[in-house]
């Protein structure tokens, strides 16, 4: 596996900037930070919330997706050509998307990991350990939210331009397991965090 740094650069960048535009547009009440894991500053909405903040990787793999297969995947060629472009979506473009989301996550709150004592709510001081390794299932669910909006992207353009089911880069089976495995780590670390904060 060999990351594309650019890629990496361009992804990670693209989080900050969209969560930054999200976080201006709806109402601070009713937008998570991952400040708030930390803090006594809960949304009103975790659900909602919640659902906004990952909405940052969602578009930004969605836009990579899109402009990667429009630039790159859409030129149709024989067998070979797309048993090539498989084996990069695989084991370089993928592993990429989801690093940049997993890193999107980290940059968006490192200050409060980092002065955890400074920032950080003192009736849930002792829990640190906890809320960090909560924290870092977020990062996984970032990484795989913003990978899901990359695969989402290559399976619409693939149904737009009409792909033999045998040349498709992307499955429905494949959608659904990075839908999941992203389900399963966000309610993971949301339910223990509703329960360590009650």
């Amino acid at each position: 596996m060999i990351l594309d740094a650019r890629l990496f650069v361009a992804g990670v960048f693209s989080i900050l900037v969209v969560a930054r535009v999200i976080s201006l547009i709806v109402p601070s009440e009713f937008y998570f930070t991952f400040q708030s894991l930390f803090a006594d500053r809960t949304p009103q909405n975790f659900v909602v919330a919640l659902a906004g903040k990952m909405l940052a990787p969602f578009v930004s793999g969605f836009l990579f997706g899109w402009a990667i297969y429009r630039r790159t995947l859409s030129r149709r060629n024989g067998p070979k050509t797309f048993a090539s472009r498989r084996r990069r979506l695989q084991l370089q473009w993928s592993p990429t998307i989801f690093l940049a989301g997993v890193f999107g996550a980290f940059l968006s709150a490192w200050p409060i990991i980092v002065y955890w004592d400074l920032l950080g709510n003192p009736e849930v001081a002792h829990l640190k350990l906890l809320f960090f390794g909560m924290y870092l299932i977020y990062m996984f669910a970032y990484g795989y939210m913003m990978l899901f909006g990359f695969l989402s992207a290559l399976f619409v353009n693939e149904k737009l331009d009409r792909t033999a089911k045998e040349t498709q880069l992307v499955s429905i089976p494949e959608l659904s397991r990075v839908g999941i495995l992203w389900l399963l780590s966000s309610g993971i670390a949301s339910g223990a965090i509703k329960l360590m904060t009650k």
